[in-house]
């Protein structure tokens, strides 16, 4: 199941299942199946709530205007790609047990700490439990038919080894520094309490003024606080460092130098990688046959025209 997630991730949390639905206006016509236009408002609202919180998006403003014809564009291509491939799922006489939907339910439910934690994300999404399963079968059927229609892959030791080399940066992770610092508004404030704490403070009293910070790479501080903290030796103190934040005074308290992992530490992690590639590829040049093959016609409520 795990190499179709990438491709079948959008599936499992907005589609709840053409076949229960009815209404009297089709927002599209997909080979003589018509999709209701009701099927259509109900999965943009449940998109549209999750694109709101997830970047606090406000549909009324240009940009939330804009956001919204691209997940409008998206409901509805997707409503197409599902009504397709089950279209085939029927065709191919395929079908799930309860027993493997219970299964696959338990193995989804099993993410989440706690019933209660669950329970939030059913109510979040927008589904009950009865329609979370309806769409786990959705998933599986679709999950079955990719099964059947895409390729096998393999991949030789040799060609691992060659995407390796080729995307090394990909398996490197650069210098990097842990740090705590002081902020203060005035420079002659933050000259005092360094020059306190080289006479024998402790750093740690004066954390109230000031943050931990903990690891962090080039690229994502403010240039100069970053140059001093990265030209600093462990356990030094340094100050006062200008930036527009303020007067800083930096505590370096470790440092990780950059590493490359080996292949063989990775190696597993590029099997997969180029597994999910192959399958994504074969899943869309599979669509796209089945989408040139099928005679699809929009409804006077596409788009939400």
């Amino acid at each position: 199941m795990k190499k179709f997630s990438l491709i079948l991730a959008v599936v499992l949390f907005l589609f709840s299942g053409l076949v229960s639905v009815q209404a009297s206006e089709a927002v599209v016509i997909v080979n003589g199946e018509e999709v209701p236009a009701e099927e259509y408002e109900k999965r943009l609202e449940r998109l549209k709530y999750h694109v709101a919180n997830l970047m606090e998006i406000d549909f009324s403003t240009p940009e939330g205007q804009e956001w919204l014809q691209v997940i409008e564009s998206r409901v509805m291509e997707e409503l197409i790609w599902e009504t397709i491939f089950m279209q085939e799922v029927e065709e191919d006489g395929l079908e799930v047990s309860s027993e493997e939907v219970e299964e696959a339910f338990a193995e989804y439910k099993q993410e989440y700490a706690s019933q209660e934690e669950f329970d939030n994300f059913l109510e979040e999404a927008g589904f009950t439990e009865e329609e979370y399963r309806e769409l786990i079968h959705t998933n599986l059927l679709i999950e079955k038919l990719l099964e059947m229609q895409v390729g096998e892959f393999s991949v030789t030791e040799e060609e691992l080894k060659e995407y390796y080399e080729n995307n090394i940066g990909q398996y490197s992770s650069g210098e990097q520094v842990a740090a705590r610092h002081l902020l203060y508004d005035e420079e002659e404030r933050a000259q005092e309490v360094l020059e306190a704490i080289e006479a024998g403070d402790d750093f740690a009293d004066y954390m109230e003024d000031g943050e931990e910070l903990g690891y962090f790479g080039r690229g994502m501080m403010v240039p100069e606080f970053e140059e001093t903290a990265f030209d600093m030796e462990v356990g030094e103190i340094k100050g006062p460092v200008q930036t527009h934040f303020g007067f800083h005074i930096i505590y370096v308290y470790d440092r990780e130098e950059e590493t490359v992992s080996s292949f063989e530490e990775v190696r597993d992690q590029i099997e997969e990688d180029l597994y999910e590639e192959h399958y994504e590829k074969q899943v869309n040049a599979y669509f796209q046959k089945l989408y040139e093959e099928s005679e699809v016609e929009f409804g006077e409520e596409e788009m939400g025209d």
